[in-house]
C-alpha cells in the first residue's frame, strides 16, 4: 500500500464503453450476438483456477523463510490463518466469531459496534482492560494510555487482523505478555473496512504474496478510507473519528499496512509525521521510543527499515524520501490531534506468515515501550494539547503559526540498505527499463531524506466566525470534536476575509471530487457582522488546529479543497457590455492606477487581451456592483475573540 499518493504505484480500475452503429432493424440481431461474444471471454477468465501470478513466485522474498509455529497453541484457539498455515484468512462472520470467543473467555474484552458500514455491517471495536474500564469516561479516568489499533483499512492489507488476534489470544487465554495489559488500555478495530474485506479474491492485489484470497483497498463506493480522515465523508471514517477517536481519545493510534514498490530484504518498514507540523511534544516522544521500539523489532528477527518510498520509480540508488503526510491519512490526522500516530508496512512480497510475525512483533515492541513507560506518552500528549491551547491565547500573531504544508529538505543522511542484487534490462513491451531481481544479497549504503521543511505556513487567527448556513462546514466540526459557540447576539467587527486570487480545480476526479488548489490568498480586513445562530470557533483548544487545516483557503486537506464552498467561485451576476464599457470608459478617466493596470494586463495577458467578456469583466470585479462574497471564503478570520455578552452557552 503505497501511503503517499504515488500514481505509478496505484492500482487503477477502469472500464471501456464502445458505442455501436448498426442498420435500422438489425439492433435486435446484432446487439444481442456481440453481447454473447464479448461475453464469453469474460465468463472464461472468471472461471479460470486461481493461481499467484509466476513472476512473484519466482522473486527472490517470495521465498523468504516462515518464522516457527507458535508453539503449544491449542486447535481451538487458532486463528484461521494459523489453521492453514497462512493460506488462508477468516472472512468477517468468522473473525466476529473468533472476537466473541475471546470477549467469552475473559471479562478484561469487550466486544461493541460503533457504526455501520454502507453495505450496512456492524464496525467491531475490542476493548481490552484488565480493570473494565469499557466506557471512554472510564478509560480516561484511570489515567492509563489508551492505544487504538487499526486493521484493514485497505482490506486486501490484512495481517494486522490476524497479528492483533493472534497477540489477544495469547496475553488473555495463554497469559502470554499479559503483563503488558497492566499499564495500558487497548482499542482494537480487528476490521475496520469491513465491506471492502468481504470483496475477496485472488485477484485483488497483483503484487502481494498471500494469503490465497484477500480484500479490497476501497470501499463499495470506490473511496479510499485513508484519504477520509479529515474530510470525513464516508460512515466507516464518521463513525470512527466521532464515535472512537474524539470520544476515548486515544494517545497513540497504530496503523497497519502492507507495501507496494519494490523487493528487497527488509521485511517490516514504519513511518510516522516529524519535524515541522508535528508538536514538539509528540514529536519527541516518538523519536525516543521508536529508537528503541526499532532495535526490540530487529532483535526479534526483523529486517527494518523507515518506510522505502523511493525518490525514482523502484531505484535504491536514488535515495528515500522519509516525508510527513497531509491529515487525510491516518498518519497526518492525529499530530493535529496533539496526537502519534505509528504507520506499519510490512513487505507485500514476503510470505504471508512472515507479515502475520513481523507485524505481532512490532506490536509487541511497541506495548513493551508502553508499558515500560506510560507516563511518557500521557505526558507527551498533554504537553502537546497545552501548547495548542495556549498558541490559540497568545496575543502575538507571529506567535501562533500553523504549518499546513511540508516537504522534505535537501540534506541527506545515510541508510544501510539490505536489497537484492538487481539487473535493470530495457523492455519492448514498456519501453521503459525493468527491474530483474536476483537472489543474490545487496548490502549498500543509500541515501535517506528525512529534514521536514514548512512550506505553507499561516498566521492563525484568534477564531473563525463561520456563517450558520454552511452547514457541511458545521457538520465536519461537530465529527472532529472541534468545540465552538453560537452567537446569542448581532456581534460587528473588523475581521480578515481570505480572498482568493489564484486557484485551480482538477482536471480527473478524485475521491469523487474535482479538489481546488488555491495558490494565492489576499487577507483583506473588512467589517462584518455576525447573527444570531453563527459559529464562534475559538483556536485555544486541543483541536484548534483541525479547525484551521479545515478552514484556511490554501490547506492541503481543508473544506475548499475537497468542494465544500464551491459556490463562492460562481459569478452570480454580471453585466452587459453596452452597460459596463461607458462605465469602464469613465473608471479609466478616473482612476490612473487602474488604467495602469488595465494596459498591463492586456500587454501580459494575450488570452484576455483577445477575450472582450474578460475585458469587461475586469472592471465589473471592481465597480461597486460586484459581488463581495465572490472568491471569498466563508470563514472570517477574527482578530479578536467577541465578548461573552454575545455569545450563547
Amino acid at each position: 500500500m503505497p501511503h503517499g499518493a504515488r500514481p505509478q504505484r496505484c492500482a487503477i480500475f477502469a472500464r471501456v464503453t464502445r458505442r455501436t452503429h448498426a442498420p435500422p432493424g438489425a439492433h435486435r440481431i446484432t446487439i444481442p450476438l456481440l453481447a454473447l461474444a464479448l461475453l464469453a471471454p469474460a465468463r472464461a477468465l472468471a472461471q479460470t483456477p486461481a493461481s499467484p501470478p509466476p513472476t512473484i513466485e519466482n522473486l527472490p522474498s517470495a521465498r523468504w523463510p516462515n518464522p516457527p509455529a507458535a508453539a503449544d497453541v491449542p486447535t481451538y484457539w487458532k486463528t484461521r490463518a494459523e489453521k492453514s498455515d497462512y493460506r488462508l484468512t477468516a472472512d468477517y462472520e468468522e473473525t466476529m466469531r473468533y472476537c466473541r470467543l475471546l470477549e467469552a473467555a475473559s471479562r478484561w474484552v469487550k466486544v461493541v459496534s460503533y457504526g455501520r458500514s454502507e453495505q450496512g455491517r456492524d464496525l467491531p471495536l475490542v476493548i481490552v482492560s484488565r480493570d473494565g474500564a469499557f466506557t471512554p469516561d472510564q478509560a480516561l479516568a484511570s489515567g492509563r494510555p489508551i492505544i487504538l489499533i487499526q486493521n484493514g483499512i485497505h482490506a486486501g492489507e490484512i495481517e494486522g487482523k490476524d497479528a492483533t488476534l493472534a497477540l489477544l489470544r495469547d496475553m488473555i487465554v495463554l497469559h502470554r505478555h499479559e503483563d503488558l495489559l497492566d499499564n495500558v488500555i487497548l482499542l482494537i478495530l480487528p476490521i475496520f473496512s469491513v465491506d471492502a474485506h468481504e470483496r475477496k479474491s485472488p485477484w485483488n492485489r497483483i503484487n502481494q504474496n498471500g494469503p490465497d484470497e484477500m480484500g479490497w483497498r476501497f470501499t463499495p463506493m470506490g473511496l479510499n478510507l485513508n484519504r477520509d480522515y479529515l474530510k470525513v465523508e464516508t460512515p466507516e471514517i464518521r463513525a470512527l473519528i466521532g464515535k472512537v477517536y474524539t470520544q476515548w481519545w486515544p494517545h497513540l493510534l497504530i496503523d497497519d499496512h502492507t507495501t507496494d514498490g519494490a523487493d528487497f530484504r527488509h521485511d517490516l518498514t514504519l513511518s510516522w509525521n516529524h519535524g515541522a507540523g508535528t508538536p514538539p511534544a509528540v514529536d519527541r516522544w516518538l523519536a525516543d521510543a521508536m529508537g528503541r521500539v526499532v532495535p526490540r523489532t530487529q532483535a526479534l528477527g526483523h529486517l527494518t527499515a523507515p518506510y522505502l518510498s523511493f525518490r525514482r520509480g523502484n531505484d535504491p540508488l536514488s535515495g528515500v524520501e522519509a516525508g510527513s503526510y497531509p491529515p487525510r491519512f491516518s498518519t497526518g490526522y492525529t499530530p493535529l490531534q496533539c496526537r502519534p500516530s505509528i504507520l506499519v508496512e510490512t513487505h507485500m512480497l514476503k510470505p504471508y506468515a512472515s507479515r502475520v510475525r513481523a507485524t505481532y512483533d512490532l506490536l509487541l515492541a511497541v506495548l513493551e515501550e508502553v508499558h515500560a513507560r506510560p507516563q511518557a506518552l500521557t505526558a507527551a500528549v498533554a504537553a502537546a494539547e497545552a501548547e495548542a491551547v495556549a498558541r490559540g491565547r497568545r496575543s502575538d500573531p507571529a506567535q501562533r503559526e500553523i504549518v499546513l504544508t511540508t516537504r522534505v529538505g535537501a540534506r541527506a543522511d545515510s541508510f544501510a540498505f539490505k536489497g537484492w542484487q538487481t539487473r535493470w534490462e530495457k523492455s519492448d513491451v514498456s519501453g521503459a527499463p525493468v527491474a530483474r531481481y536476483t537472489p543474490a544479497p545487496w548490502d549498500t549504503t543509500i541515501a535517506i531524506y528525512r529534514d521536514i521543511e514548512p512550506v505553507i505556513t499561516v498566521r492563525a487567527p484568534a477564531g473563525y466566525v463561520l456563517p450558520q448556513e454552511w452547514s457541511a462546514a458545521i457538520d465536519r466540526l461537530d465529527v472532529h470534536g472541534v468545540r465552538y459557540r453560537r452567537f446569542a447576539a448581532p456581534w460587528r467587527d473588523t475581521v480578515e476575509v481570505q480572498h482568493v486570487l489564484e486557484w485551480s480545480a482538477a482536471q480527473r476526479s478524485f475521491e469523487g471530487h474535482r479538489p481546488i488548489t488555491v495558490t494565492k490568498v489576499a487577507l483583506e480586513r473588512r467589517l462584518r457582522e455576525a447573527r444570531p445562530g453563527d459559529l464562534w470557533v475559538p483556536l485555544d483548544q486541543r483541536s484548534g488546529a483541525v479547525a484551521v487545516h479545515l478552514l484556511e483557503a490554501q490547506a492541503p486537506d481543508g473544506l475548499m479543497y475537497w468542494n465544500v464552498f464551491d459556490t463562492v467561485f460562481e459569478q452570480k451576476e454580471y453585466a452587459e457590455d453596452y452597460v459596463m464599457e461607458p462605465i469602464a470608459r469613465r473608471m479609466l478617466h478616473d482612476d490612473p492606477a487602474l488604467a495602469r493596470a488595465f494596459q498591463a494586463r492586456l500587454a501580459a495577458d494575450s488570452a484576455f487581451a483577445k477575450n472582450p467578456g474578460a475585458r469587461m469583466d475586469f472592471f465589473y470585479r471592481r465597480s461597486p456592483w460586484a459581488d463581495s462574497a465572490q472568491d471569498a471564503h466563508p470563514a472570517l478570520r477574527a482578530l479578536r475573540p467577541p465578548p461573552e455578552s454575545v455569545l450563547g452557552r
